[in-house]
């Protein structure tokens, strides 16, 4: 029996954390892209909806100017950390959902629907998402498609898995644009929002991100910590999932989710979630 009946996984793509422990290695040192995108905006920058999620309480070590820890949060609350010894764009892509199969590298994109459940994977074009032949692939422009994406696939009541990679924070990173950046944040948490209110009490809400791009610094990507924050209607007691090794722990979830866990790379943390 699964415990969520579905998955939607938002990858806001781009936005870091602050510098990895190996960031030296990928000339990062000093990388920050939220905490540089919160200050340029001179406490401007208002995101109730992942601030109350838990976003801020990631890393109360080092608060992010506006964006305050609460002292309850609805999410679970971490931070992820790329294993791969490259810091390619789709390096944490694959990380994420890629697993060494018995005889090739798998997908857990291909895994699901090949179990019988439903798969649904939007983003701009990217050649590893183009690949996923038994999913159904949806092209996108802008944040904007990606959340009507997501919006429908929530009116829909097959069990499976929705991951959608918002497009806009690529752009305004690597174009070094803290405004648009901001911009983007802003509109992306009001998105959230209602989208939280319309799940279910048996779906999930997994946002994280697959790579950063700090638009303060001329290097892209950028080697950082990565956010991961989950919610569920059902789960009103939460908690901090702690600093996760590699992005693979989030495709360990949602195979472990369905049935699946034998399949899996990382370390599920389904558990920690459903206690």
């Amino acid at each position: 029996m699964v415990a969520f009946h579905r998955i939607f996984v938002i990858d806001f793509a781009s936005l870091g954390l602050g510098e990895a422990p190996d960031a030296n290695r990928f000339q990062s040192v000093g990388a920050d892209t939220l905490g540089h995108v919160a200050v340029s905006w001179a406490d401007k920058l208002n995101l109730p909806t992942l601030q109350q999620l838990g976003l801020g309480n990631i890393r109360i070590d080092h608060p992010l100017p506006g964006i305050d820890p609460v002292e309850s949060p609805t999410g679970f609350f971490g931070r992820l950390h790329v294993s791969a010894q490259t810091n390619r764009r789709a390096t944490g892509l694959r990380e994420m959902w890629d697993y060494n199969g018995a005889t090739r590298t798998e997908s857990v994109f291909d895994t699901l629907p090949a179990a019988g459940y439903t798969v649904t994977v939007a983003g701009p074009f990217l050649s590893y998402l183009e690949t996923q032949s038994l999913a159904e692939r949806v092209q996108l422009g802008d944040n904007k498609d990606a959340f009507r994406i997501l919006y429908d696939r929530l009116a829909q009541p097959a069990s499976g898995l929705t991951y959608v990679l918002l497009p806009e924070f690529r752009f305004a990173g690597e174009q070094q644009e803290t405004q648009a950046f901001g911009e983007a944040l802003m509109l992306a948490d009001r998105y959230v929002a209602q989208l939280m209110h319309d799940m279910g009490a048996n779906d999930l809400l997994i946002i994280t991100a697959t790579h950063a791009d700090d638009p303060t610094i001329a290097v892209t990507p950028t080697r950082e910590y990565l956010p991961l924050l989950a919610y569920s209607p059902s789960r009103p007691s939460t908690h901090a999932l702690g600093i996760r090794r590699t992005l693979a722990d989030v495709g360990a979830t949602v195979l472990e989710n369905f049935g699946l866990a034998g399949h899996a790379a990382g370390h599920s943390f389904l558990n920690e979630i459903t206690q």
